[in-house]
Order: structure tokens, then sequence, then C-alpha cells
């Protein structure tokens, strides 16, 4: 026998206690993945509500990632567990002098800003200098979109460059004269040209954005954030933090894993 649809019922917001139901709907696997949700008609009469409650509800669920509208076919119920539109392959390639990432190609939306900014505990121990020493940073948004555009279908993530002035000093950047950092790939191809072997390190955490965050990425609520900080070091000495913030609903990282050889006593095999 099939259940009952449920029907709306006070207090609670009714456009709240529709999200709710579809939400149900989707885990349980009664509205299936890739499947169009029935009708705003429909949906309405199961659950004695009107057309407009309904879709309130279902623009909550839009926020949240569960479905996506996709005209003319209606409202699709997206898979919760495939893998993110986007796959970022964690690699740097040289190319003639040339640095660049593999995988997806980023577009920036509008200009970089540029800022002195004070070097937190956290930096002061990564950079080994003082807490407060002033660094040069560089700030972009970035989209997976066509370059020019603002999308909003397209992934986002915001990429901030650390170098304190002392690093920009040291070693006689051109950043000691003028503060307006390279992209990260050309920080690194400058160093590189300048005779220093860089190492890199990924730090990857994830934490709950901030409301401006949220609001610049453009991430559902609820949506955990992604950060990666990669820290290029040289003899010892970190030069710079790339921080790159992504959410973590959108993209998957991908990594090739180094394997250390190293002499021991061999165990037979038996």
């Amino acid at each position: 026998m099939t259940a009952p649809a449920p029907k709306i019922v006070q207090p609670v917001p009714a456009s709240q206690q529709v999200a709710d139901i579809l939400r149900e709907g989707i885990v349980t696997g009664r509205y299936p993945a890739g499947q169009p949700l029935p009708s705003l008609e429909r949906l309405a009469d199961e659950m004695g509500t009107t057309r407009y409650v309904i879709r309130q509800g279902v623009a909550q669920l839009v926020l949240e990632g569960l479905v996506i509208v996709r005209r003319p076919y209606g409202t699709i119920v997206r898979d919760i567990h495939a893998r993110p539109t986007t796959v970022q392959q964690q690699e740097l390639t040289v190319t003639d002098g040339q640095w660049h990432e593999t995988g997806p190609a980023w577009h920036d939306i509008g200009e970089p800003t540029y800022i002195r900014q004070d070097a937190t505990t956290s930096h002061a121990d990564l950079f080994d200098i003082p807490p407060g020493q002033p660094m040069l940073t560089r700030d972009t948004l970035q989209t997976t979109g066509p370059a020019g555009t603002t999308n909003t279908g397209a992934v986002r993530r915001s990429v901030r460059l650390h170098m304190p002035f002392s690093v920009a000093a040291d070693l006689e950047t051109p950043w000691l004269d003028d503060a307006h950092l390279w992209a990260p790939s050309d920080v690194y191809a400058y160093f590189a040209g300048a005779g220093h072997t860089l190492t890199f390190t990924d730090h990857i955490r994830a934490r709950m954005p901030v409301a401006d965050e949220a609001a610049t990425l453009q991430m559902p609520p609820g949506t955990p954030l992604l950060i990666v900080a990669r820290a290029a070091a040289t003899e010892g000495r970190t030069l710079t933090l790339e921080e790159t913030r992504l959410p973590a609903d959108k993209a998957e990282l991908a990594y090739p894993v180094p394997v250390n050889h190293q002499p021991g006593r061999s165990t037979p095999v038996r």
C-alpha cells in the first residue's frame, strides 16, 4: 500500500515543511536522482497547499544544491553521491620557464586587489617572522566560466597570495618597490628564474564560511568551505603562501602520491 502524501501543518512555515518533505524524498529515493520533481500543481495538490508555497520550498532545495532548474525539463534532482563538477589536479607544470596549474581553466572576475596585511600568529609561525610584520597580499576572485563573465552556474574560488616584506627585501625582488604582487604562477617563475629551487607543501582544511565568503563564492547555506594553503619554500625558508578557498561541494582535489624508497632490511616473500 502506498503511504499517504504528507500534509502541511502549523506552526512551522509551510515553505519550510515543503523543503523538508522534498528533501526527505530525495534522500530516501522517492524522487530519483537525475529525474524531475513532480510539477508544482501536483505537489501542491498532494501537500494541500499553493503553488507559491511549493515554489518557495523548491527554491530552498536549489540553494542547498539538492536540485537544479533546467529549462525546459523542470527541476531535476541531483545525485548527492556524484563526484563534484570540478576536479582540481594539484600539480604545477613548467613549460619553457612558464609555470601553470594542471586542471580546469580559471578566469579572473574583475581586477585583483592589493593590500598590506600584518602577519597573524599562524603566518608568523609559517614564515618564521615576528607577528605583525607587514605582508604583501594579492586577492583574486576566479571562475570556471568564460573569461570576462560572472556566470552564476560556474564554480568560483578566491585566491590570496601572501609574501612578507622581509622576503621581498632580502631576496631583492621587484615587489620591494612595487607592492603589486604578480599571479602566483608568475611569482614562482620569477623565483625559479632567479636561481631558487622551490618546494611546495599543501595544507588542506575545511570550515564553515563567514557571511561574506559565502556570498562572494555563491555558496548554498550549510556548505563547508575548502581551503588549500600552498607554501612555497627554498632552502628551508618559506617565501609565499597561496590560499585558495572554494565550495567543498563543487570541487575534488586530486594529488599524485610520491613513493619514497628507503633502504632497509628486506623481508623474504613466503
